[in-house]
């Protein structure tokens, strides 16, 4: 009776052994889990890796992030609010992480990443004529419009933190956005400070080289158009709280390299019938590095305005994710 009592407890003792040893075991496998999205820093401009001003904008990080995640990629459209960064894809994925910054606001690290399909007013993943969404901002009741190509249109989230599970509003869109290139529609959406959303096409061109581009106040439609520099486009742009818009622009060149412009347009001349024209702030072409950059988020800070521009990998394993920071002195407003 002894011998199978001291057996039976050898028997438990070992038993709570294994358990507590499994336990560490997960704890540290869970420790060590690879982040969804890694960020490496690189050097922007290789030649002369210090050089960290760039006229009025001083770059703070330049990162590309790496996800095995096969949903991961084709970032069109950026925001950041409350702290967190919040990104859609060509194939119509939410994306969002926590931004963490150092004392000076630059760009730590991006963490507790998640990614979710977008829905439609159906309540079913958004697929095949109905992706390819491009362009993302925030209204000012804190829900999100998205600009989709191909079938064009405007679609309403819920705010955070519903937004990834919410079922879409269509918005009204000016008749006339039917008629742009399928892949040449939305490209760039901003809600401006009064409330009006600024929506600037990519390839809808008019006679004299602009693009059009539309003010959009309920369902009350302006005209206006946007004119890039030559051979660029319009491929996002972002609004700051005194009116002024900035706006990206790309180039591509077939078989040659991608470069990009980042100007701003004084707010006043953001009106009816207006050919907006942007002052160059900055351009990305060789020896810097280049990207396909097609997404643009602002973060007014006490320190300055923070600048975030993406690129878009288009999923294809010769490209990359890249993520500039750059900061706009408040006096360059």
């Amino acid at each position: 009776m002894l011998r199978q009592t001291r057996r039976r407890s050898a028997i438990i003792a070992f038993a709570i052994l294994c358990s507590l040893l499994s336990g560490k075991s997960a704890i540290i496998a869970q420790a060590t889990k690879a982040p969804l999205v890694k960020l490496i820093p690189f050097e922007f401009d290789p030649r002369s890796p210090e050089h960290r001003q760039f006229g009025a904008l001083t770059l703070m990080g330049a990162f590309q992030l790496d996800s095995k995640d096969k949903r991961f990629g084709g970032l069109s459209g950026l925001t950041i609010v409350d702290g967190k960064l919040y990104a859609i894809s060509d194939r119509s994925y939410w994306l969002s992480a926590r931004v963490v910054s150092d004392g000076d606001g630059a760009l730590v690290d991006l963490v507790a990443w998640q990614i979710a399909p977008m829905l439609t007013p159906a309540d079913t993943p958004v697929s095949g004529s109905l992706a390819d969404a491009e362009a993302l901002t925030r209204a000012p009741d804190g829900s999100f419009l998205v600009a989709f190509e191909g079938r064009h249109r405007i679609w309403r989230y819920d705010a955070p933190p519903r937004t990834f599970t919410s079922i879409p509003k269509p918005i009204p869109v000016p008749a006339a956005l039917a008629q742009a290139p399928r892949n040449g529609g939305l490209e760039g959406l901003t809600s401006l400070p009064d409330g009006r959303l600024l929506a600037l096409t990519e390839e809808f061109a008019n006679p004299d080289g602009s693009f059009k581009g539309w003010l959009i106040d309920g369902s009350q439609f302006a005209e206006l158009a946007y004119l890039p520099a030559q051979g660029f486009h319009v491929t996002d742009c972002a609004a700051l709280k005194n009116g002024d818009v900035l706006v990206l622009e790309r180039r591509y060149v077939p078989f040659g390299v991608l470069s990009a412009r980042l100007t701003i347009v004084d707010g006043k001349a953001v009106k009816a019938g207006a050919k907006l024209t942007g002052r160059e702030l900055l351009k990305i072409e060789p020896p810097l590095v280049t990207e396909n950059f097609e997404a643009l988020a602002v973060q007014e800070t006490a320190k300055g305005t923070m600048i975030y521009l993406v690129s878009d990998d288009n999923y294809n394993p010769f490209q990359q994710t890249l993520l500039l920071q750059f900061r706009l002195a408040n006096e360059n407003h």
